[in-house]
């Protein structure tokens, strides 16, 4: 790589911008031009900084922005064509693979090394997409290969509405099959199609998504 890459870092804790700020200043492929310690913070940046790529945390509470996907789609409204790498502790596949769909080129497990960070930055400025192995393994195991990476399977409406009522109004199978006057049997079965289309193999990662995406609207 010629020139530096002119980057804006944001993780809400300081030590970790401190940490990725040296360890890429220390291998020669990055100027630091901004760093951001909330997502009011970060979208500020962006906005009034010069920059080749963004490396932002998913989860930074706090601000009046949102984080997460939330804070991905703005992003991509303010500069659609700028890379994004994201740095994260997050273990949901889907989404994991609901990112790539919005455009994010990289992610990064904490975990992982520094070399990894390095290998996401490369891919992202030359346009290419790179995943923590750790992350890869992870799709993989939830039959999120090939094609199906970065593409988000779509729901039926029946879907829909049995994931939105079981993660926003927080019913029970028994209780979704009451209000919708449909089987227990028949709810189960819209409720684990949607899963097996998104990769999600428990409530709890079912919830996380669901946390994360507004299907209020879908």
């Amino acid at each position: 790589m010629n020139k530096l890459l002119r980057i804006i870092i944001a993780d809400d804790h300081a030590v970790v911008r401190y940490g990725i700020r040296t360890a890429l200043e220390a291998n020669g492929m990055a100027e630091i031009v901004g760093e951001a310690g909330t997502a009011d913070e970060l979208i500020a940046a962006v906005k009034t900084v010069p920059c080749d790529l963004i490396v932002t945390d998913y989860a930074m509470p706090g601000g009046r922005t949102q984080d997460g996907v939330a804070l991905i789609d703005r992003l991509k409204r303010i500069k659609p064509e700028m890379p994004i790498v994201v740095i994260t502790a997050l273990r949901n596949a889907a989404i994991h693979n609901k990112l790539m769909a919005k455009g994010v080129k990289a992610i990064v497990e904490k975990a992982g090394g520094v070399q990894e960070l390095s290998f996401a930055l490369l891919a992202a400025a030359q346009g290419r997409t790179y995943l923590s192995p750790g992350l890869e393994s992870l799709l993989a195991s939830a039959s999120i290969v090939g094609p199906r990476v970065g593409h988000v399977a779509e729901l039926t409406t029946a879907e829909l509405e049995v994931i939105r009522l079981f993660a926003y109004d927080g019913l029970t199978a028994t209780q979704i099959s009451q209000r919708l006057n449909r089987s227990p049997k028949t709810i189960s079965r819209h409720k684990i199609n949607a899963q097996r289309k998104l990769g999600l193999s428990t409530n709890q990662e079912l919830l996380e998504y669901c946390r994360n995406n507004d299907l209020s609207s879908a």
